[in-house]
């Protein structure tokens, strides 16, 4: 994920000698270190362009499997959708995996499923062995915010018996006892997710590159990819990379560098919002919540409960809405009305990369560079399962990643399609206002 996006925090005035502000509550709780730039030429095995976790990802397993790698990064380590996202993990695409089958056939499917459980345990299995305090809570629980006739039900049973999927249903009473808002009726709980810091885990991935043998350059934007030979030179301002392999890891507004997965992007934006430190009784969960929504919320306590993260609106809009913390406060209280008026500490937007189909975009084009992008919408297991396929398809010839064959880049209509776009997200938040409408009406 490696672009930049304006972001902003918001609280209770500084003092004049304060002048840092925080660009979101991510930024202000972790640490990091001093950013060094590429100012020279250098050789390596494999050139990475994107200091988001799939480029992170991929750079520590190619560096384990003995290849000597440099990461390019535009701006700081994971200053893009890998570090500012709501920090759910778990099982799965941002495609419903009902539609993938639809697409590739049941069994084919599954293959891809397993896929997106690999990056899962990647993410758990690392985080455990080094800093297991960035898990900030265990569990999933996907509600619905109005009458489905059990719906959502039956998506577990399917998700149980064809894809090996952990789950339990609570009805109506007890999902309220635990969420308690008139909003939401029956939910399913996946126990196996879990939610974390993802600033941290990125940050946490650079140490584990450098220690590793990485060279991890920040602040040194890739400019040009050329043909050399039998490898590419990468540019920057500064330098230039000489490598055998080059893998793209950028997102929406990289989309510039590599055409073929670029111009198969759209960006979409989403907003989170971090309330002040509260005592409140309004969620009694330290599980990560979503809802059925097509254009859904989704939240968690954090800083050891005490606060509320808030995400969602999605729009292809990229600039920033006027007042967005109101706005975010008015989400929240629609569903939670008891909370009062709390502060809103922190608010920022965050720019995802997209594909027509929802896929992530993973596999090699015809002059032999890697690409691994389009993480948008459920992207802490699925980047790292693109670095795993990718550094895998480097070092050992494994063809795993060829899976995505069937996703593969798709021009997605340049201004056009973000009109396109857009214009279903606004019919699917008409479509949630008149279920919620009736099932409001019938209760």
């Amino acid at each position: 994920a490696n672009f930049a996006l304006s972001a902003f925090a918001i609280g209770r005035p500084v003092l004049a000698q304060q002048i840092y502000v925080p660009l979101s509550w991510y930024e202000s709780t972790a640490q990091r270190g001093q950013a060094k730039a590429l100012a020279s030429s250098v050789r390596a095995d494999v050139c990475v362009i994107g200091g988001g976790l799939a480029g992170l990802t991929a750079a520590l397993e190619l560096s384990r499997a003995g290849k000597q790698v440099v990461l390019l990064e535009a701006g700081r380590i994971a200053c893009g959708a890998s570090g500012r996202n709501g920090g759910f993990v778990s099982d799965g695409f941002a495609c419903g995996i009902g539609d993938v089958a639809a697409k590739v056939g049941l069994e084919a499917s599954q293959q891809l499923f397993a896929l997106s459980r690999l990056g899962t345990g990647f993410v758990r299995d690392t985080i455990q062995r080094h800093a297991p305090d960035l898990i900030m809570g265990q569990g999933m629980r996907v509600c619905v915010r109005h009458e489905d006739g059990g719906d959502l039900h039956r998506y577990g049973e399917s998700l149980s018996h064809d894809y090996n999927v952990s789950f339990t249903a609570e009805g109506t009473q007890q999902t309220r006892a635990v969420l308690r808002s008139q909003r939401y009726f029956s939910s399913i709980r996946f126990p196996n997710a879990f939610h974390i810091h993802p600033l941290g885990y990125a940050l946490l991935l650079q140490k584990l590159c450098e220690a590793a043998g990485v060279g991890v350059f920040e602040n040194s934007a890739a400019t040009a990819v050329q043909k050399s030979g039998a490898g590419f030179i990468v540019t920057s301002a500064s330098g230039n990379v000489t490598a055998q392999h080059v893998v793209h890891c950028v997102s929406a507004t990289g989309r510039h560098l590599h055409k073929p997965s670029g111009s198969a992007m759209l960006p979409v934006a989403t907003y989170v919002a971090v309330t002040e430190a509260l005592q409140q009784d309004a969620i009694l969960t330290a599980e990560a919540i979503a809802d059925t929504r097509r254009a859904g919320d989704y939240y968690r306590l954090i800083d050891g409960g005490k606060r509320i993260l808030w995400g969602g609106r999605i729009t292809t809009a990229v600039r920033e809405p006027r007042k967005l913390a109101e706005a975010m406060r008015g989400d929240m209280l629609s569903v939670f009305p008891q909370l009062g008026k709390p502060r809103i500490d922190y608010a920022w937007p965050g720019i995802m990369g997209y594909a027509i189909h929802k896929m992530p975009l993973i596999g090699r084009d015809d002059e032999g560079q890697w690409y691994a992008t389009a993480f948008g919408g459920h992207g802490l297991n699925t980047t790292a399962m693109g670095g795993l396929l990718i550094a895998r398809a480097i070092t050992s010839e494994d063809d795993e990643y060829r899976r995505f064959a069937p996703f593969g880049p798709r021009w997605a209509f340049g201004q056009l399609g973000r009109v396109g776009v857009q214009g279903s997200y606004w019919w699917m938040q008409l479509r949630d206002t008149l279920d919620e409408k009736r099932s409001a009406r019938s209760a």
